[in-house]
Parts: C-alpha cells; sequence; structure tokens
C-alpha cells in the first residue's frame, strides 16, 4: 500500500484521466508508475551502453527474433 498526498489540481487530473481511461484511480496509478518505472529502465539501459557497457550482438539479436517470429518464445537477449 502506497499513500500519496496530490494537490486538488493535481488530483482532480489524475481523477479526470483515469475516468476517461475508463479506470478506478488506483488502477489508472499503478499503471502511470509502471510506465515511468519502464522509461527509467529503458533510461538507465541507454546510459549504461553510451557509457561503454557492451550491446547485444546482432547475430544474438536476429536470431532471439528468429525464433520469436517462429513461435519460440525465449528470453530477451541483454
Amino acid at each position: 500500500m502506497l499513500t500519496v498526498s496530490l494537490t486538488d489540481t493535481l488530483e482532480s487530473a489524475v481523477i479526470a484521466a483515469a475516468h476517461r481511461a475508463g479506470m478506478t484511480v488506483d488502477d489508472y496509478v499503478a499503471a502511470v508508475c509502471a510506465d515511468a518505472l519502464s522509461l527509467e529502465i529503458d533510461r538507465a539501459r541507454l546510459d549504461s551502453y553510451l557509457a561503454g557497457t557492451p550491446a547485444v550482438p546482432h547475430e544474438a539479436a536476429q536470431a532471439w527474433l528468429s525464433d520469436l517470429a517462429a513461435g519460440r518464445r525465449t528470453e530477451c537477449p541483454r
């Protein structure tokens, strides 16, 4: 459980956005948090790559995509 204090303006905006999305406020806030965390993970991975961490070789990515297209689901190469 998480309790968050919002200004009245922000709370109204969140409630309106949740209604537009057809979600409860709790589900909407959870989805927004999940999206924000996903973006943060992507930023961290990009920063790591830009700092010199080796990337996935093209061949490994191509093999994974070929398997995925053939219906064989495996873990994404990292």
